[in-house]
């Protein structure tokens, strides 16, 4: 499970532009298939998070393995981590 200063359509947004046509919608969240991996990513919006002025989205990201090995899967959320990280100063 990640919490993630995100909205559902910017972690979206970032999978696609990382993995492209391998991410798909579900009820529930998102599907990445790559390289004989399925992962899946149960979104759950947790309202804003604020800091002064500053609104940001939060997001509760729950990940399932439904198919590979294991270093296969954590070889793919390692890229999914650095997919959707955000710049910092």
């Amino acid at each position: 499970m990640r919490r993630m200063n995100s909205s559902i359509e910017e972690f979206r947004r970032a999978l696609v532009q990382a993995f492209g046509a391998a991410v798909s919608d579900t009820a529930a969240g998102l599907l990445l298939t790559d390289e004989g991996v399925q992962l899946h990513f149960a979104l759950v919006p947790e309202g804003l998070h604020r800091i002064g002025a500053l609104q940001l989205a939060m997001l509760r990201v729950e990940i399932s393995v439904l198919s590979g090995d294991e270093p296969a899967a954590e070889k793919l959320i390692a890229r999914v981590d650095r997919a959707t990280q955000r710049g910092g100063g």
